[in-house]
């Protein structure tokens, strides 16, 4: 029996949504890779949101919902909708639910699959959604919604696309991960700590995030410099720059302040460089907007902050939660429990939920339900 055909969590879903609440009207669920439970842990949101009668806005940041995968051909779990939700969809979608939808809005926002509009569901059912893939225009969908009557929108996180744990698009967001990224439950946690810690990471000094700030507003990076100042770099971007760049780095210099992605390639020169001007006495800011613009993979990142750097952020959308999902489509299937105490040890700051299982656990040890 497929996950999403089970109803358990119900219980542990009003706690799940709590979280949720506290922190906004919007949340996304984003998952470390496919078929890792993101549109299960959005249904069980779905159904505690609907029985306190809360009124619902359900959008995707890419398809989600579809009966099979479009490219690995699997069964996938629907996105079930109470009555009354309003949902942000793509024409081509509009047509393929099993219950009634109308039309109340149109937003002008084009995509492959139509224009998106946003309906009203006249009758519980499933959905699929294909819906807004730029940052932008999904912020302008989820605002569509508020405007609609939306008190809480839910947004169904498509594997990859980063940009749902910006802070202009979403307020909070639960991380989904499990068997299907990888098949161990040590590999699956430390992968969870490693995405946690990239998505907390710390605002940098007051000082420097002025600095950074001003540059941002300009869109130019620069480097802030051991007295303070901004030496802003006359490149629209970093990409192809990257020994260049860390070669302009001197001892003493506070940081790089960077007005897009911060890719591999850049955190592996600046620690090279860091290691050539060892010891400082504290650390090398990168400054990037928010956590999506950190586009290094984890390797690079603890290989820079080994170095003596440290990843910053002027701003970033918080992480509520984790949810956990022990089955994979391959057939993989790890133990419920053992996978949440595992990934909640590395984990400490955050509550680990099984929505199906009804486990969660916070800091190793097992909460009762």
């Amino acid at each position: 029996m497929n996950r999403s055909d089970l109803r358990g969590g119900r219980e542990l879903a009003d706690t799940l949504l709590d979280l949720v609440l506290v922190g906004g009207d919007c949340t996304g669920v984003v998952g470390l890779a496919k078929n890792c439970g993101k549109t299960t842990t959005l249904n069980a949101l779905t159904r505690a949101a609907a029985k306190r009668n809360i009124a619902l806005g359900i959008t995707s940041g890419g398809r989600d919902g579809e009966l099979y995968d479009a490219i690995t051909g699997l069964p996938k779990p629907p996105i079930n909708v109470p009555r009354g939700a309003l949902i942000a969809l793509a024409d081509f979608t509009i047509e393929r639910t099993s219950c009634r939808l109308e039309v109340v809005r149109r937003l002008g926002i084009r995509t492959t699959a139509g224009e998106i509009a946003i309906a009203r569901a006249l009758e519980p059912g499933q959905v699929e959604v294909i819906g807004c893939n730029r940052a932008k225009d999904l912020t302008q969908a989820i605002g569509r919604l508020r405007e609609c009557g939306a008190e809480l929108t839910l947004v169904d996180g498509a594997a990859g696309r980063t940009f749902l744990a910006s802070p202009d698009v979403v307020r909070t967001f639960v991380l989904a991960t499990g068997a299907a990224f990888d098949g161990d439950v040590h590999r699956i946690a430390d992968a969870a700590r490693m995405a946690v810690h990239r998505f907390s990471l710390p605002a940098p000094p007051p000082r420097a995030a002025r600095r950074a700030e001003q540059a941002m507003e300009s869109g130019v990076s620069g480097i802030i410099r051991a007295d303070g100042r901004m030496e802003a770099l006359s490149w629209p971007t970093l990409l192809g720059r990257e020994p260049l760049v860390a070669a302009m780095i001197s001892p003493g210099d506070v940081g790089l302040v960077c007005a897009r992605a911060v890719g591999d390639e850049l955190l592996a020169a600046l620690a090279y460089s860091l290691r050539e001007h060892s010891p400082r006495h504290e650390a090398f800011l990168v400054v990037a907007a928010d956590p999506s613009k950190i586009a290094a993979g984890d390797h690079s990142v603890r290989a820079f902050e080994a170095a003596g750097g440290e990843l910053t952020v002027l701003r970033k959308a918080r992480v509520v939660a984790v949810s956990v999902n022990p089955s994979s489509p391959s057939g993989t299937a790890l133990d419920p429990a053992d996978l949440v105490i595992e990934v909640s040890k590395r984990i400490e700051e955050l509550p680990v939920f099984d929505v199906v299982a009804e486990l969660s656990a916070s800091g190793g040890v097992m909460l009762e339900t």
